[in-house]
């Protein structure tokens, strides 16, 4: 019987030193995983930083006051006129939206069964099931 849990024991100490191995091995990929997660997280702080100075930038160099300037230092070679308001048709050529028809059987009935103090949306779902 000695022998028998001088191997149990054995066996024991090897599957606890497998175990140590295995959580400190887990403990060491959770860590890497963190600091990867660090650095990508500071990468997309820094991008939104970039974006949101890009962003101002786009919007200052879009200001009417920043472009008309280039446009008329070029105008001679862009050859862009002011649009009219007739170039982009009027209220006349837009088709007149089709009238919508209510279905007032189909309401009729639903206020009826109502009134007539049935579950209408119960019996819906009793068909189905």
């Amino acid at each position: 019987m000695s022998r028998f849990l001088q191997r149990l024991n054995i066996i024991l100490g090897v599957i606890a030193v497998i175990a140590v191995v295995a959580v400190y091995s887990q403990k060491h990929m959770a860590e890497l995983t963190a600091e990867e997660i660090g650095r990508i997280e500071t990468a997309i702080a820094q991008q939104q930083a970039d974006l949101s100075v890009l962003k101002a930038d786009w919007a200052y160099l879009n200001q009417p006051t920043h472009v008309q300037p280039i446009v008329d230092r070029h105008n001679d070679v862009l050859n862009l006129q002011v649009a009219e308001a007739q170039q982009f048709g009027s209220f006349a050529d837009l088709p007149m939206r089709p009238q919508q028809r209510l279905d007032t059987e189909s309401l009729d009935a639903l206020f009826e069964t109502i009134e007539a103090g049935e579950d209408p949306i119960g019996s819906l779902l009793e068909g189905l099931l």
